[in-house]
């Protein structure tokens, strides 16, 4: 029996069926499964325009201000929208966790014969699809308004690659969230508030300078701040200090793994 028909199974009638299946192709096979499942409930194509509603928004309101000071806006606001596409990507991971384990599509994985963190690096692949597809569209909005990369080929690859470490790292967290939290909606309700939170009080949208003296020092040191300021400096070719975004990039990642391996463990002990 292949792996695709021992997990149509498993999501239907829990078989006891325990032949070894390689991390691989158990991988791939769920992968795929996740994939057309985020196509067919339109996750896909709202990361596409996501980007762009969030880039029109704050353009249009705030670019005049910013050009009256010398600064291109568009250029200064790519960054952030990219990245809050990502708190929206993580989300709808947090979401998706949710519903497949109010569903028992969780538990009825951990039936077949195949590494317990199979399904998690699965739901991942959405999440590096889901962030390139968002920032596929948000680059063509900024590039409408006038956002350009001035740099070399590997800093616009770092940039990229930035912005979906970004994503994936939050989103193991929202995951496994998700996983223990199994209220969907309650959960995506609840994690609005500090996505909100991060990027308001970052200098994603305005410098530091905008805000009270008092709070500088959180906004300067926010984790969108430091991404933020990264993604300007390499889309510019710009010297910067990469130490605080790489830290953020690892302790991030290594609370989302070790989040996503706590919930793995408890999923198994059932």
């Amino acid at each position: 029996m292949s792996l695709a028909a021992q997990i149509d199974r498993a999501q239907t009638s829990n078989p006891a069926v325990r032949t070894s299946v390689r991390f691989g192709p158990a991988l791939q096979v769920l992968s795929v499964r996740s994939i057309n499942s985020a196509w067919r409930d339109g996750d896909l194509i709202s990361g596409a325009l996501t980007p762009v509603i969030f880039f029109v928004c704050f353009y249009v309101p705030l670019h005049g201000q910013f050009d009256r000071s010398g600064i291109d806006y568009a250029q200064y606001l790519a960054p952030v929208i990219l990245l809050q596409t990502g708190l929206f990507t993580a989300i709808m991971a947090a979401q998706n966790a949710g519903i497949d384990a109010a569903a028992g599509v969780r538990d009825r994985l951990t039936s077949l014969p195949i590494s317990r963190s199979v399904p998690t690096f699965a739901r991942m692949s959405v999440v590096i699809v889901m962030s390139l597809i968002s920032t596929s569209g948000g680059l063509v909005i900024g590039s409408v308004f006038g956002f350009r990369f001035d740099t070399t080929p590997v800093e616009i690859a770092a940039f990229v690659l930035l912005v979906v470490v970004f994503a994936l790292a939050l989103s193991l967290l929202t995951d496994a969230l998700g996983s223990v939290i199994t209220n969907a909606e309650s959960v995506g309700q609840a994690l609005m508030i500090p996505q909100l939170i991060l990027v308001m009080l970052s200098t994603g949208i305005v410098p530091a300078g905008a805000f009270p003296e008092w709070v500088q020092p959180v906004v300067r040191n926010s984790p969108v701040s430091q991404f933020a300021d990264a993604l300007r400096a390499l889309s510019t070719g710009s010297d910067f200090d990469a130490t605080a975004p790489i830290l953020w990039a690892i302790g991030l990642l290594v609370a989302g793994g070790a989040a996503a391996g706590v919930v793995g463990r408890r999923t198994a002990s059932r």
